[in-house]
């Protein structure tokens, strides 16, 4: 039988979901009990539909250098020669070559009346041979409409063995048949025997692939053809979709987890990936105030005769107010059927197109992110194209409330470094012009006890003597206090400090109350450091003068030693003294906060939290390991490059 072909246009073929090179394993690549991957069944109703399968397979065939070998069965050769032609393959070349070639049923399938499966598989897997000696592999294209002839069984016993020929060998089958011309019967049977189907513009790996052996019988075959066929592209669908829907997951990660690009070029490029998937023209990030009933554009990646940044248009009269009504995405495919043919952005701009999606903004203005064009769309937008605007539009969203919350921190930490500022000035001013008000208070109270003392009561002593000793304490608090403030102003230079003759100093300043205690004080090697030399003589000086008052030993020990790491110096000064209860060592470092009463051990309060002022102005740590009556270990750490 001949069908003449109806000249159909190129375009028509080679278009359906999936490919044959998608599932393409190479035979070394396959163990033997590998699921075959190289037996395909096309299910037509339509000349358009055969050819859709058979183009690229031929197609794929020839570019991958393997021989094509076509079974001519309800077709003449110069038909299936012209619709080639027309699909744009060098059929000519391909033929003169040698790479393409036509034979017949006659010449193969029944060459030998009846049909033997073995004999048909010996004569393939000779060509097969034949083929693989000058080409990469073979390719059989074959129609079926001839099978009527032969027992169906006998037919479906040689497909079953073809999947193991066909698999465990460089060659590809795909066999063609015509929906209309076979029965339901048989199309169950050829769904059950071929591991690929290509049916409705749709190739899918075919789950229902039953080895010809362990075929089963069923009453209702046309149900079962219709249930099976169904099933095979509903999965093949969902397949795509899945694919799809990782494709453009990695694709928008991509763009939003570069770490060498700022927020405008990442948004340049989610508004390209957006024209791109949706099949729009523009996009654009508009600011929006519903109440205000107010868009703004914000940025757009191409050019727009009216959508410019800076371009401020009645929300109401753009699309973006259906995004805006439901705070969410939106669409609009046909503005006239929708709805929409009354704004201006249709009959002022000649927008016919819209995807966008609302993003209300914590602490800022509120955003639209879309998508427009100016051509109406065949199709309207489906539920995975609002997803994938979601999806960018939450990235959208997170960035600009991470740019609102960045600035409101820059800000709240510029009003507290003022204030933190202000109070360190006031601090300091108050420590100073309170110096002379108590030297005035000292000076007399002890001009009061010389030219008077000797007529003073016992009770009237006393109470000089309280006054006098109150007001020497606050001298002493308003010198540390005015120490203190002068550290956390200090703007001195650093510079190599040698640490040995900062510890021979320091130990002459403390001469008398070394004298007074007796100690060993045992210091190791010291380095050099980039620090300041007299916030570090400071620092020295009361660490050692604390581990010598807080000390009830016979023979106090202060150990100094250092020790470099990798990226600082780790310096530690430990004693045998009193001890600090472990829950307390926080709060040693606080200004004023004693764990002793002035009468046992005097002092202000001020020295360790001077202490932590220093190491932190040199970029380092302090710290303290104690326990009550067993010394204490103070260890900080100075940084080998320069403070910042």
């Amino acid at each position: 039988m001949s069908e003449q072909a109806s000249d159909p246009h190129p375009t028509d073929f080679g278009d359906f979901e999936g490919g044959f090179g998608a599932i393409r394993n190479r035979p070394e690549d396959r163990e033997p009990s590998d699921f075959p991957h190289s037996h395909f069944a096309a299910i037509y109703e339509t000349e358009e539909e055969r050819f859709a399968a058979t183009v690229p397979f031929i197609r794929e065939g020839l570019a991958a250098g393997e021989r094509c070998l076509y079974v001519l069965s309800d077709y003449h050769e110069e038909e299936v020669l012209e619709i080639l032609r027309e699909c744009g393959i060098d059929v000519d070349a391909a033929l003169e070559s040698g790479a393409f070639s036509f034979s017949t049923v006659d010449e193969t399938y029944l060459q030998n009346r009846p049909f033997d499966p073995d004999e048909m598989i010996s004569f393939y897997r000779s060509v097969v041979t034949e083929a693989n000696e000058e080409y990469e592999g073979l390719r059989v294209i074959a129609g079926t409409n001839w099978i009527q002839e032969v027992s169906l069984e006998t037919f479906m016993e040689y497909e079953g063995r073809g999947n193991t020929l066909f698999n465990e060998t460089d060659s590809r089958a795909l066999c063609l048949y015509d929906r209309d011309e076979h029965s339901s019967e048989v199309i169950a049977d050829v769904i059950r025997t071929h591991p690929h189907l290509i049916y409705d513009s749709t190739i899918s790996q075919n789950f229902y692939y039953t080895p010809a052996n362990e075929l089963f019988e069923t009453q209702d075959h046309d149900a079962e053809v219709e249930r099976m066929l169904e099933t095979l592209n509903g999965r093949a669908r969902a397949e795509s979709e899945l694919a799809d829907h990782k494709r453009f997951l990695q694709e928008l990660n991509e763009i939003t987890s570069r770490p060498d690009r700022s927020f405008e070029e990442k948004l340049h490029d989610l508004l390209d990936l957006g024209c791109n998937w949706f099949d729009l023209e523009l996009g654009a990030l508009n600011r929006v105030d519903p109440n205000a009933n107010r868009l703004e554009v914000e940025y757009i990646n191409g050019h727009h005769d009216y959508y410019q940044p800076g371009a401020d248009f009645p929300l109401s009269q753009t699309y973006c107010i259906a995004a805006s009504d439901i705070k969410q995405a939106a669409s609009v495919s046909d503005p006239t059927e929708e709805g929409f043919d009354d704004l201006a952005v249709y009959q002022e701009f000649g927008v016919e197109s819209y995807l966008g999606t609302y993003l209300p903004i914590q602490g800022g203005a509120d955003r639209t992110f879309a998508f427009i064009a100016a051509s109406p769309r065949e199709e309207p937008f489906s539920t995975e194209d609002r997803t994938y605007i979601e999806l960018m539009g939450q990235w959208v969203k997170y960035e600009l409330e991470r740019q609102q919350y960045e600035a409101e921190l820059e800000e709240t930490i510029g009003e507290l470094r003022q204030s933190n500022d202000r109070l360190k000035q006031f601090a300091y001013a108050a420590s100073h012009d309170l110096q002379e008000p108590l030297r005035m208070v000292s000076s007399y109270l002890q001009l009061l006890e010389e030219r008077y003392g000797d007529d003073f009561d016992e009770n009237a002593q006393q109470y000089v003597d309280f006054a006098i000793d109150g007001a020497d304490r606050m001298r002493e608090m308003v010198d540390d206090l005015l120490a203190f403030s002068r550290v956390e102003q200090s703007e001195e230079e650093f510079e190599p400090v040698n640490c040995e003759t900062v510890i021979e100093q320091v130990t002459s300043d403390l001469a008398v109350q070394i004298e007074e205690s007796d100690p060993e004080i045992v210091v190791g090697s010291l380095p050099t450091v980039i620090a300041s030399l007299e916030q570090l003589k400071q620092l020295f000086s009361n660490l050692i003068s604390n581990a010598l008052k807080y000390n009830e030993s016979e023979t106090p020990r202060i150990e100094i030693s250092a020790e470099e790491r990798p990226d600082y110096w780790e310096f530690v000064i430990s004693d045998n003294g009193i001890g600090i209860d472990p829950t307390k060592t926080d709060r040693i470092f606080e200004v004023f906060k004693r764990l002793h009463h002035n009468d046992d051990y005097p002092g202000t309060g001020i020295g360790l939290s001077l202490c932590q002022e220093i190491v932190g102005n040199h970029d380092g740590d302090i710290w303290v390991d104690s326990e009550p009556g067993e010394g204490s270990t103070f260890t900080f750490t100075l940084p080998k490059r320069r403070p910042s």
